[in-house]
């Protein structure tokens, strides 16, 4: 049985949403640095939902890499945290 998801933000949650490709010399701790500011701002609490937007800000090779990733293999932030420094 499918888990039910959590909603995600209201509104137009992405227009300030710090982005990451892992080639525009931001570094993978300071993207994670203003993402969970960004998480924060917008009151992000649901671990499913923090995930959601996670991956809404890698773009190019960075999100090739999360999408490949195998389903249901991050159960939780820090273990997200741990993967994307490693890469």
């Amino acid at each position: 049985m499918a888990v039910p998801l959590n909603p995600m933000p209201a509104g137009y949650y992405q227009e300030y949403m710090p982005k990451f490709t892992s080639i525009e010399g931001v570094t993978a701790e300071e993207h994670l640095g203003a993402f969970y500011i960004y998480a924060n701002n917008l009151d992000i609490n649901e671990q499913d939902v923090w995930m959601m937007v996670f991956v809404q800000s890698l773009e190019g090779e960075a999100r090739k890499w999360f999408r490949e990733l195998a389903p249901k293999s991050i159960a939780y932030i820090e273990a997200l945290d741990n993967v994307f420094f490693k890469n």
